[in-house]
């Protein structure tokens, strides 16, 4: 079965300089080291999520084919695990995949409500039960493990509440972190709304969340976990970009004409602001935005204080792209191409004070 899946991993030369692959007036460059990709030989049906481990093997969640494809960065597939169902170690809906600090898989589960968690040699562990929800995010600081989720059900009070959990391989270790309550029929449409299930997010090593709003327009907020208080509202460059017509046509396909969700989607012009926003180990945040057809991606970067330091950026393309993690010095992005089909690529991180 794994044969059929076997990866062409195509090397760039990573020591391309500056001008190659972003601006030199920046003191950070993103260089191009790997790219995973389709080809006569392989399938990747959904790239929804992918990770990487501490000895740098790349994991690669797959939606539709229910299962994970494991490579190490000379391109050979090392393994594969998973596969559709409702048992121990299957999977229905897997949305998002990351390790923790020892080098265990967690992969939330929306279909079967559940964390499943597989061991660093990706032999199956355990599986939690959590609570019922969707848009399931994972982020980890240099401690902890988090997992973010909206529940279906309102809480008790009628509200809607969005939820981060600290995760571990014991079911006592899935603690609640921080609720973020709203009134989703009221609040629907408030510019002010700290989180929503369409929110990135991160978390800081002393607690702080960084995230960004619901809207397009909205900024990206840093709010202590502990009293729910926002204590820094920050964006640099924020710029509204709009779906070309194409884009707009590709989008509708994906729903019945007589869909009231449809109707919702053809009036929405404008694309969310945000991509992704992470920490990286030299502790700044990394806001990656959504781009304008053809044009550069931007990615803008902050003290964990909200102050702007520079922008880094990724050549001009058609493709869209979307950051997946940072590992290190190494940041995976998932990439779209006109046609449709899914590629990762590995970018080395370079940093100027060398």
């Amino acid at each position: 079965m794994i044969s059929i899946f076997f990866v062409l991993l195509i090397f760039f030369n990573p020591l391309l300089s500056e001008s190659d692959l972003s601006d030199s007036k920046f003191p950070i460059a993103l260089h191009l080291v790997a790219e995973i990709k389709e080809t006569d030989k392989i399938f990747i049906g959904g790239l929804v999520s992918a990770t990487m481990t501490q000895n740098e093997e790349i994991l690669i969640l797959d939606y539709y084919q229910k299962n994970v494809f494991v490579f190490d960065l000379s391109g050979k597939l090392l393994d594969s695990f998973g596969r559709e169902g409702r048992g121990p170690g299957e999977f229905l809906t897997p949305s998002a995949i990351k390790t923790d600090h020892e080098g265990y898989i967690y992969i939330p589960d929306t279909g079967n409500a559940r964390i499943s968690i597989w061991n660093p040699d990706f032999t199956y562990r355990i599986d939690h039960q959590m609570i019922p929800g969707w848009r399931e995010k994972l982020n980890r600081n240099s401690d902890q493990l988090f997992l973010s989720v909206k529940p279906f059900r309102r809480l008790p009070n009628g509200n809607d509440a969005f939820m981060i959990f600290k995760l571990g391989i014991d079911e006592n270790e899935i603690q609640p972190f921080y609720t973020y309550e709203f009134d989703a029929v009221n609040e629907w449409h408030d510019e002010n709304r700290v989180f929503d299930s369409t929110s990135y997010w991160d978390i800081s090593d002393d607690g702080k969340i960084v995230a960004s709003g619901k809207f397009d327009l909205s900024p990206v907020r840093i709010i202590n976990s502990e009293n729910g208080k926002v204590e820094t509202v920050f964006s640099e460059s924020i710029d509204p970009v709009m779906y070309t017509e194409q884009e707009m046509e590709d989008r509708l396909l994906r729903y019945p004409e007589d869909s009231a969700f449809r109707a919702i989607q053809e009036q929405r012009r404008y694309k969310q602001i945000y991509s992704n926003i992470q920490i990286s180990d030299r502790e700044h945040i990394w806001v990656h935005r959504n781009k304008r057809f053809g044009a550069r991606d931007e990615i803008d970067i902050y003290t964990l204080d909200g102050e702007y330091k520079t922008m880094v950026t990724i050549p001009a393309s058609e493709n869209e792209l979307k950051m997946f993690g940072m590992y290190g010095e190494k940041i995976l992005f998932r990439i779209t191409t006109q046609e449709g089909e899914e590629r990762l690529h590995v970018y080395q991180i370079e940093y100027s004070d060398r």
